[in-house]
């Protein structure tokens, strides 16, 4: 019997002898590293490129959405007046090409700078080509992507951007 009662015992206090009821200790915290996010800063519309010999020239371009058409109503105006040291007497024959696009679609931070760039994008645009004179206001409206065109290339109801890419035709 005694025997019996060092086994019991001995069972009992077997766990205080091997620290199973002593606190366990948390393993050591590993630093989980949180990627920063890095603040970009949004396209700014109207997006107005100009030819060296142009600047200065004051352009405005606004836009209204068009939620009908999936489209943007640009509405642009090139003020040469008071330019008559800058623009030849001839003036300068202008390719104006408009784009609209939806900023999810591209790059955080994208904003085109040549009319090639827009062309092979994917994103809408329309050229129209005019001549600028000294001394006169050009005005033009223009929709894009044009009424018609196939569905899903933008769409007004998500942030976007648009603008203006202005280059003199060689004649």
């Amino acid at each position: 019997m005694k025997r019996i009662a060092i086994l019991l015992l001995l069972c009992l206090l077997l766990p205080f002898f091997s620290g199973c009821t002593s606190e366990a200790e948390a393993p050591p915290a590993i630093p989980t590293q949180n990627p920063t996010p890095v603040p970009v800063a949004p396209v700014e519309s109207p997006i107005i490129v100009l030819p060296p010999e142009l600047a200065g020239t004051p352009v405005t371009l606004s836009a209204s959405p068009l939620t009908q058409d999936n489209a943007l109503y640009l509405s642009f105006e090139m003020n040469a007046r008071g330019r008559q040291a800058q623009i030849p007497t001839a003036g300068y024959p202008l390719m104006l090409t408009f784009f609209a696009y939806n900023t999810d679609q591209f790059e955080s931070g994208y904003a085109p700078k040549t009319a090639s760039e827009v062309r092979y994008s994917g994103m809408p645009y329309k050229t129209r080509s005019v001549h600028l004179y000294s001394q006169n206001i050009l005005t033009h409206t223009e929709q894009v992507p044009e009424r018609g065109s196939p569905a899903g290339l933008f769409y007004p109801g998500k942030p976007y951007a648009y603008g203006v890419i202005i280059d003199i035709r060689p004649v």
